[in-house]
């Protein structure tokens, strides 16, 4: 059974967060501050990537771009009619 957002939308994958570092020209200003001027690529360390939690629960991203906790994909997913156990996709 594939997984559903409570709307119905199929659930793409999980939100992750990847560190990146953006290439960018940084001088100290005569006010104190920093200019940044980015140079328009960014270097990402895809070993640094993780999925997204919040209080504990995984993070997925459905077909319309939104996302929903965990909890609330396998209610939406669970069969209706009172049977309380997910069957395995094929």
């Amino acid at each position: 059974m594939k997984a559903l957002s409570p709307e119905g939308n199929k659930i793409i994958g999980t939100l992750d967060v990847v560190r990146g570092t953006a290439r960018a020209d940084v001088d100290l200003g005569a006010n104190g501050t920093l200019n940044i001027e980015y140079m328009g690529e960014t270097e990402v360390d895809w070993d640094s990537q993780e999925t997204k939690t919040q209080d504990g629960e995984r993070l997925f991203v459905c077909s319309q771009r939104k996302v929903w906790r965990e909890n609330e994909v396998v209610r939406a997913t669970r069969p209706k009619g009172g049977n309380s156990k997910l069957k395995a996709s094929p």
